[in-house]
């Protein structure tokens, strides 16, 4: 028997309008502008003048479009079996489910990263909703977050549930 928690990312609503807009510019620019101006080329010219130009736009174009879905409608699926826990992110480009067995998993634990030390500096979070938890594990020996930014009460219900299930 499994157990299956879904979590819905925070809609960041001016990031979303923004890339939504960024989005819609990007189409517009690769799908009329830079056809328009490729085709006062040379026939033989013309694939090899649109695809330089294209290039660079597309790229944004996958960058934006990463941000945006992630963010507009991303949602982390945790799969909790008796011997296996199974992370999927959805709505997330060129990111694959990972598997890891619990006796691979040493502690699980809940992590403010209100204030996040680094080996450079450190960062300081600050979110109104209090989301600046995350569910970690210890797999061998490396800290790997579950799920990042997060209530703490959230957090504790998906700590909860897993440790019911394991122990």
């Amino acid at each position: 028997m499994s157990t299956i928690i879904k979590i819905k990312n925070k809609t960041n609503w001016l990031l979303t309008i923004i890339l939504g807009l960024g989005l819609l510019i990007l189409s517009f620019i690769i799908l009329i502008i830079i056809p328009l101006s490729s085709l006062q080329e040379e026939s033989s010219f013309f694939i090899l003048h649109y695809i330089s130009f294209t290039a660079p736009f597309t790229v944004f174009f996958i960058l934006f479009l990463y941000i945006w879905l992630w963010n507009t409608f991303g949602k982390t699926v945790l799969t909790i079996d008796p011997e296996t826990i199974k992370i999927e992110y959805k709505n997330k480009l060129f990111a694959s489910p990972k598997t890891y067995l619990k006796k691979d998993i040493n502690q699980i634990e809940i992590k403010d990263f209100q204030v996040e030390r680094y080996k450079l500096g450190v960062r300081y979070h600050f979110s109104l909703s209090g989301s600046t938890y995350s569910v970690v594990f210890i797999h061998n020996g490396n800290e790997i977050r579950l799920i990042d930014w997060i209530t703490e009460t959230k957090a504790s219900e998906i700590v909860n549930e897993i440790k019911n299930m394991w122990y």
